[in-house]
């Protein structure tokens, strides 16, 4: 009796196997589905890992840096800038060209920091105004 339970559940084995092995994705119409990868030269994978060099979104802090410089010296009114990056957070110090009232102070830093936020949505930005 042992042996015959045994086998037959050897069987149920073998068979559920089987059946798990046959098993395909397939679409409304009954085709097959195939997988199709990323034309990246490595099956897709430059998707999955953010911090390969491959991946249209990596950054180094240093890129970061020059973009957010690139953004300011835009903005008349900024005589220089310095950025202390902190993983998500950003401390940005802006000197102001001589000869600007406060209101023209406060005014630059808010177009400072409107800007840097709308280019650097991945930051949260921190704008400084240093005095000579």
């Amino acid at each position: 009796m042992f042996k015959a339970l045994l086998k037959w559940t050897g069987s149920v084995v073998l068979i559920c196997g089987l059946a798990a092995c046959g098993a395909h994705k397939t679409t409304d119409n009954g085709t097959y589905k195939t997988q199709n990868y990323k034309q990246d030269g490595l099956l897709g994978i430059t998707s999955v890992n953010p911090n390969n060099p491959m991946n249209p979104t990596y950054h180094h802090y240093d890129d970061d840096a020059l973009l957010m410089k690139a953004v300011l010296d835009q903005l008349p009114g900024v005589e220089k800038s310095k950025f202390a990056i902190h993983g998500p957070n950003v401390n940005v110090k802006v000197t102001p060209k001589a000869g600007l009232t406060p209101a023209q102070v406060e005014e630059l830093r808010s177009q400072a920091q409107m800007a840097l936020d709308t280019n650097m949505p991945r930051y949260k930005i921190n704008v400084i105004m240093v005095s000579r």
